[in-house]
């Protein structure tokens, strides 16, 4: 029985689980910041689709209309219905990409199915061919490795075809298991987009090289500071407030939160860089605020 079954977590490199996956061959690709997804046939002989946690029937951003009027998936699915294919459909997240790169699925992986089980992954060569033969998009292919050096993959990581930057990259070693022999891929990300996602989701990396400036952000730059700072300058200004007063909305926040708790800041937190935290709040504040100007976030919700 064909059911949905969730993609393997891609683990960060360095993580346990990827312990010796760079001794032997691999394949690198651009790691595309969307939302994950899969496609396959059921037993009812119909194209079914899925987020990264659940089975689709409608919407998703578009994305079981675009399956739906796909010729070339659900050819590739009709020719090889033991097929699953895992890729990216790519709505706007935390990397910003060219305009025409968005609202498409981009096949990163296809595994051949038997009832529940996995049987093996096609390799990226295959995938590629194949992406290509049905008119399927696919993310960038960076190159074959054997053996690769660290140092190599970080010049690898961050480059794009769909947009100036990217989010890192996607390292595939089909021979490689864990110790609890489990396929896995390795991802390497920019510590740009660890930030950039960090502000965005509230999130944090252990292992990023702002870690503490992140915490402090997350904690201290909230929606009622930059609400508080949007109330005090008004007065002072005599049109409404709107893009061009960027700059002094979030320095003013920044000063703010200085200001008010470098006390806690200093109990709290580890060695801090002041240029990395300034710069890291600055983004988050001016986030907020562009979602205030574009009515995502209305002042009068911030009093409550």
């Amino acid at each position: 029985m064909t059911t949905f079954k969730k993609y393997n977590k891609i683990h960060r490199l360095g993580k346990e689980e990827t312990d010796g996956i760079l001794d032997g061959s691999c394949d690198i690709q651009e790691k595309i910041d969307g939302a994950n997804t899969s496609i396959w046939i059921g037993d009812d002989g119909e194209v079914h689709c899925a987020s990264r946690n659940q089975e689709l029937t409608e919407g998703f951003n578009g994305f079981v209309d675009y399956v739906k009027n796909h010729e070339g998936i659900h050819r590739l699915l009709a020719d090889n219905p033991n097929f699953r294919l895992y890729g990216e459909w790519l709505v706007r997240h935390t990397i910003a990409y060219n305009e025409t790169a968005y609202k498409k699925f981009y096949l990163f992986d296809i595994t051949i199915i038997s009832g529940e089980e996995v049987e093996e992954y096609k390799t990226a060569t295959d995938v590629r061919h194949l992406a290509e033969f049905y008119k399927i998009d696919t993310p960038a292919y960076l190159g074959y490795y054997e053996n690769p050096k660290l140092e190599e993959l970080k010049e690898l990581t961050g480059k794009s075809v769909i947009g100036e930057t990217g989010e890192g990259i996607v390292i595939k070693n089909y021979s490689h298991k864990d110790k609890w022999g489990n396929h896995c891929h390795a991802k390497i990300v920019t510590e740009k987009f660890k930030e950039d996602n960090g502000i965005t989701f509230g999130g944090n990396n252990k292992h990023s090289d702002t870690y503490w400036e992140m915490y402090i952000v997350n904690k201290y730059m909230t929606l009622t500071r930059v609400q508080k700072i949007i109330h005090k300058l008004q007065p002072e200004i005599d049109e409404r407030l709107d893009m061009k007063h960027i700059p002094r909305v979030s320095g003013s926040a920044y000063h703010d939160m200085i200001t008010e708790e470098i006390w806690e800041i200093a109990k709290k937190a580890g060695v801090v860089d002041f240029k990395a935290l300034q710069r890291i709040a600055t983004k988050k504040a001016i986030q907020i605020y562009k979602d205030i100007l574009n009515g995502d976030i209305s002042v009068a919700d911030l009093h409550d």
